[in-house]
């Protein structure tokens, strides 16, 4: 059976649950149960052990819930697993006994380590409030209790003979997938597809190899929004798998942090199933509170949610970004998309030692914002500190949730000499590395092939210019945003009606003054009308200078250019904020000779306000893989029209014969 059908099994159980249930709440009766199914299936066999231990602590009176917990590390030696169940019961025992499920379903659940008793409590999603009870409390009084147990037990079986621990994550992710889509939500938000968690495994640990596999090398691995566990698990795999082909004794340690209670619970469940305490496992926002504060590690990888706002954590990260020393120091990106908070985040918890981190994103942390912004401060913070080490721009069809533009940054504060103030571009989002799906899922139609990997991660290692790469140097991405200033000019005219539409509060005895002057209506350029003025004993204030120009100028291109201080031609000149124009300039330009081919040219009054410069950075990826495709000609356009209207024709022609 495939880890599809097996996932299809599972939650066909909620053709128990229908009219009783409401979709939303489907998942907190098909997952938990899910969880406990495969603790019976992993724990078969290791009952008489546990029963034992058991009766030498009743020996010794060591009988409370508190003494139990104590000696969880003899437990679970007992067990063989970082888990056990001090009960006697399992679900296959539970429904022998149909009159007593209820009483002793509770007892079952109490049964379990601490580790696996909060678990459970986490798939309530009642956070502190949540009771063991909860989990069939509301079965057992709509009656179901019996039927659903009865039907993981008869026709599921997960144990780990017919469902290893690779599989049983795969079934997971797809009773989410189907959990999620069952009520319009996008299960992509909660697990990345295993074919693009393997292609973020293997480059960011590509060229790491003498580092990581020494004998009793010890290596962390840290996912800030951890979602069902997939990248950690698989990355543990990954270099435990390459460990034992070498021969090597390496410990991985996973550390990671999930905001949604039930998929931190299924991440947490996962990872003990497959011989891991899962100590380090945290449940809350990472950007409000980081549970590992302290901590550094060794790689990290993530796919933080696109596109989701952050405003409910908006005053604690941007306190935080007030000290010049925390992780969101170097900017913050718009309210509504908190991709680079998890970024920063991970860039600050790089070890000094050496770290890499692998990051997924969509194109809105490439180039969104422009010079001076948060967006930017972030991308030139990577490159100032060089720790930007490439950037591969993924095909489409990969994840469940979206079809837009991917990308897998890769990040390295220790990089061989060769990749110093050096950034890969690799333009991966072709077809020749991925391969169609035999059934989509959601809107996933196309997984990364093992050609497309080894190709890309091929790429990668060469880290040079080729048709699907472009080496840069780091400056290639900044630009100076200049200011470019025109002059202002303007004429005065019918200054009484102007100012008779003036609202009275923008009235005043100076101006009334002015249009009490003869002559005042006449057409003057901006020199003269002060010179009248100055003429008739007028006293011209910096204010009055102001107000004229603002309710009695008009704009004219032929009047003459207008002064700071107007009857003084070498004051500067004042800017006419209407044809006020900006210009990015790349670093490596000379930006006099910029201006003076590219502005002068069109504009040969205007001049650059320098005071206004700004630095800006981008990653125009898509622009430099740039490739044009030549419209079709118009007579090949024409032969189609032609041809349809023909078969238009010969169906008419068909329809009217018979």
């Amino acid at each position: 059976m495939t880890a599809e059908e097996l996932g299809q099994m599972i939650w066909n159980v909620k053709e128990l649950l229908r009219n009783v249930y409401d979709n939303k709440d489907v998942e907190d009766v098909i997952l938990p149960f899910t969880l406990l199914r495969r603790l019976d299936c992993v724990l078969v066999g290791s009952e008489a052990l546990v029963a034992t231990n058991m009766k030498q602590l009743e020996e010794l009176g060591q009988t409370s819930q508190e003494d139990i917990d104590n000696m969880m590390p003899m437990l679970m030696d007992a067990a063989g697993y970082k888990f056990y169940n001090t009960s006697g019961l399992s679900l296959s025992k539970l429904i022998t006994v149909p009159a007593d499920l209820t009483n002793n379903f509770k007892t079952y659940l109490k049964g379990f380590s601490p580790n696996i008793r909060e678990i459970l409590k986490n798939f309530t999603g009642k956070g502190e409030n949540a009771s063991l009870s909860d989990i069939f409390s509301n079965l057992a009084r709509k009656n179901l209790l019996l039927q659903v147990t009865k039907a993981f037990v008869l026709n599921i079986d997960l144990s780990p003979d017919k469902v290893d621990n690779h599989m049983m994550g795969t079934v997971f992710e797809i009773v989410i997938r189907y959990a999620k889509e069952s009520v319009g939500i996008g299960a992509g938000q909660f697990y990345t597809p295993r074919d693009i968690v393997r292609l973020m495994t293997e480059i960011t640990l590509l060229g790491q190899e003498d580092k990581i596999y020494q004998d009793g090398k010890i290596i962390s691995v840290y996912d800030p929004c951890c979602g069902t566990g997939g990248i950690l698990t698989l990355t543990k795999d990954t270099i435990e798998e390459t460990a034992k082909e070498r021969r090597v004794d390496v410990t991985v340690n996973l550390f990671g942090q999930e905001l949604n209670d039930k998929t931190y619970a299924l991440c947490k469940s996962d990872i003990i199933m497959k011989g891991d305490e899962a100590k380090g496992i945290a449940v809350g926002d990472t950007l409000l509170v980081d549970e590992f504060r302290d901590q550094k590690f060794n790689f990290m990888l993530a796919n933080p949610p696109y596109g989701v706002d952050w405003k409910r954590e908006y005053d604690s990260v941007s306190a935080e970004a007030e000290d010049k020393n925390s992780r969101f120091a170097p900017g913050l990106p718009d309210k509504s998309d908190g991709q680079l908070l998890f970024t920063l985040h991970m860039l600050h918890k790089m070890d000094p030692k050496g770290s890499r981190v692998g990051i997924l994103s969509n194109g809105s942390p490439l180039f969104n914002g422009g010079a001076g912004s948060g967006w930017s401060n972030i991308r030139k913070h990577m490159l100032d500190n060089d720790l930007l080490d490439a950037i591969i721009a993924l095909p489409g069809g990969l994840f469940y949730g979206t079809g837009i533009a991917t990308y897998l940054w890769i990040f390295d504060n220790k990089k061989p000499e060769s990749h110093k103030n050096k950034v890969l571009l690799i333009n991966a989002a072709k077809d020749e590395y991925v391969q169609p799906m035999r059934k989509n899922l959601g809107m996933k139609n196309v997984l990364v092939s093992d050609y497309g990997r080894s190709e890309i991660g091929r790429i990668y290692h060469a880290f040079e210019t080729c048709d699907n790469a472009k080496l840069m140097d780091k400056d290639d991405f900044f630009y100076t945003y200049i200011t470019v200033e025109r002059p202002l000019r303007l004429i005065y005219k019918d200054v009484k009606t102007k100012y008779a539409a003036l609202d009275e509060k923008k009235q005043s005895e100076a101006l009334a003054n002015i249009i009490a002057l003869d002559d005042i209506d006449t057409e003057r350029t901006d020199a003269e009308f002060f010179a009248y003025l100055e003429s008739k004993k007028i006293k011209t204030t910096a204010k009055l200078i102001k107000d004229c120009r603002t309710f009695f100028g008009e704009v004219s291109e032929t009047a003459p250019e207008v002064h700071v201080i107007p009857l003084d031609d070498n004051s500067d000149l004042v800017a006419d904020t209407n044809l006020r124009d900006y210009e990015s300039i790349p670093f490596k330009t000379d930006i006099q000779e910029y201006f003076q081919n590219e502005v002068l040219r069109f504009a040969p009054d205007a001049w650059m306000d320098r005071e206004k410069d700004k630095i800006g950075c981008e990653f125009p990826i898509s622009k430099l893989f740039y490739e044009y495709q030549p419209l079709r000609s118009v007579e090949d356009i024409l032969a189609d029209i032609r041809a349809l209207e023909e078969d238009e024709e010969q169906e008419l022609s068909s329809l009217l014969n018979d």
